[in-house]
């Protein structure tokens, strides 16, 4: 869809609360808007008493791509980098009995990207996060495991080692798998004046198999139709299911972990709460940029 047909489908969307529910549907459906509003949307469910909720389609799949790109991450001409700061809970989940939050975590995730061909891009990212008490939100050094009854060093979490993507409208391809396809699950809605996407992120091919996360994302409805903004202002929340982190000891007590997360994003680096970047100046100052040297790996299928 071109950057008028764009345009012309956030007007309809602006002018929903003014016109019916079938006037709001023929709307929708207007040949070149892409994005598709479903039948039966009503001008009385727009009244202040109620919550403005749609779902919203494209019937571009590289429109849908571009406008994914520019709230998780930005739409560039050639490369760039988005920083993104959370929040989180970890949730042990041991096999037959309650789950129950067992430490809190602060984090950073720096993303980077080139593109690579004509509307696809190479994705690389680093994780760093650093364990804070569940109650009073200080740094930790250690932390007691009440399955185990060891008191254990809390170990920040850092990924250095997702292997990266390859994002186009067809679809993820991971660089360590074999260059298959994989269709990501999204879907825009419209929340008041919410612009909101749920998506699903899975694991790399050779990562363990509990390994999952669901999000949704957030920005203002009208900087979204401003097709002027290549990053959006984004915040975010969601779930994380992965294993239980090798240094609690766990030993062979089956279970899993969840984080629950809630964060967004950031300009650059100067952006951090103060005693995080202060601690991650002093302790991974090369984590606080992007990793541009994952870009020279080769690619190892063709594009």
């Amino acid at each position: 869809m071109n950057r008028r047909g764009f345009l012309a489908g956030n007007a309809a969307l602006s002018a929903l609360a003014m016109v019916s529910g079938t006037q709001a549907a023929a709307a929708g459906r207007q040949e070149g808007l892409g994005l598709r509003i479903p039948a039966g949307t009503r001008a009385e469910d727009m009244a202040l008493s109620q919550v403005r909720s749609q779902f919203i389609f494209f019937d571009d799949p590289v429109e849908e791509f571009r406008q994914h790109l520019r709230l998780e991450r930005d739409l560039v001409e050639d490369e760039g980098s988005t920083l993104t700061w959370y929040h989180w809970i970890a949730y042990l989940i041991p096999a037959g009995r309650t789950p129950f939050p067992l430490m809190a975590y602060e984090g950073i995730e720096y993303s980077y990207y080139r593109r690579v061909a004509e509307m696809e891009y190479r994705i690389h990212a680093h994780n760093l996060s650093y364990v804070r008490d569940i109650h009073t939100g200080e740094f930790l050094e250690t932390i007691e495991n009440p399955l185990t009854g060891k008191t254990v060093k809390a170990m920040p979490t850092v990924l250095l080692h997702d292997p990266g993507t390859l994002a186009s409208p067809k679809g993820f391809r991971n660089l360590s798998g074999t260059g298959q396809y994989s269709q990501p699950y999204r879907r825009f809605r419209i929340e008041d004046n919410l612009l909101k996407l749920d998506s699903v992120r899975t694991a790399p091919p050779d990562w363990p198999s509990t390994h999952m996360e669901n999000s949704c994302q957030w920005t203002d409805l009208r900087y979204f139709e401003n097709s002027k903004i290549t990053s959006l202002p984004v915040h975010f929340a969601g779930s994380y299911v992965f294993p239980y982190l090798p240094w609690l000891e766990m030993g062979d007590l089956p279970g899993h972990m969840l984080g629950f997360f809630d964060g967004r994003k950031l300009n650059n680096a100067a952006e951090i709460p103060r005693d995080f970047l202060e601690r991650t100046e002093r302790l991974y100052p090369e984590l606080l940029q992007p990793r541009w040297e994952e870009f020279e790996r080769p690619i190892p299928f063709p594009l």
